[in-house]
């Protein structure tokens, strides 16, 4: 009888051993909980930028639209010394997103550009000689039934093709959209 005593005594707590292991497992759970939430929460910040950085490339792209078809080249392309107004005087190729922050070691620290089919050492002239499968390049820009070779120029162009990226150091690492459309002036 003493022995069975003995034994229901022993037995109506935990042990040490239990309770540490008890603490392991709801230390882990939470842990990994912990993780999830950080890891929603790093994905929901990485889609505001993203989203962020789609609605400004969109608004780039309408005010593009915006311009009369002769002017816009001018005004968005990598030649400031072509701008209607004068040079300097038009908006340019790169642009700020607020909210967003430029790449590391980003040459101008800016998280916007526009792109054109211009030749690297000439970003003031369309070249129809590009290759750019996106936009389907290359391609007759000026409608005249021939692809000019490279060096000749479309200056007369009734399509044009524009890319708007943004690329910016976010929280999710390096974060990239880019929008590709083609204007036309028939």
């Amino acid at each position: 009888m003493a022995e069975r005593a003995t034994t229901a005594r022993q037995r109506r707590g935990f042990t040490l051993m239990e309770v540490t292991i008890a603490l392991a497992v709801f230390l882990l759970g939470v842990l990994g909980f912990t993780r999830t939430m950080l890891g929603v929460e790093r994905a929901q910040v990485a889609k505001r930028e993203a989203a962020k950085a789609t609605q400004a490339a969109r608004a780039v792209l309408e005010r593009i639209q915006a311009e009369a078809f002769p002017e816009a080249f001018r005004r968005y392309n990598g030649d400031s010394s072509d701008d209607p107004g004068g040079a300097a005087t038009a908006p340019g190729h790169r642009f700020d997103v607020p909210g967003l922050s430029p790449r590391l070691n980003d040459p101008d620290g800016r998280v916007g550009e526009v792109v054109f089919p211009t030749p690297t050492n000439a970003p003031g002239v369309l070249s129809e000689a590009v290759q750019d499968a996106r936009w389907g390049m290359p391609r007759d820009l000026n409608g005249d039934g021939n692809i000019d070779a490279a060096g000749n120029y479309a200056s007369d162009y009734r399509v044009l093709p524009v890319r708007v990226v943004v690329e910016w150091n976010g929280a999710a690492g390096i974060g990239r959209v880019q929008l590709d459309t083609m204007l036309g002036n028939y």
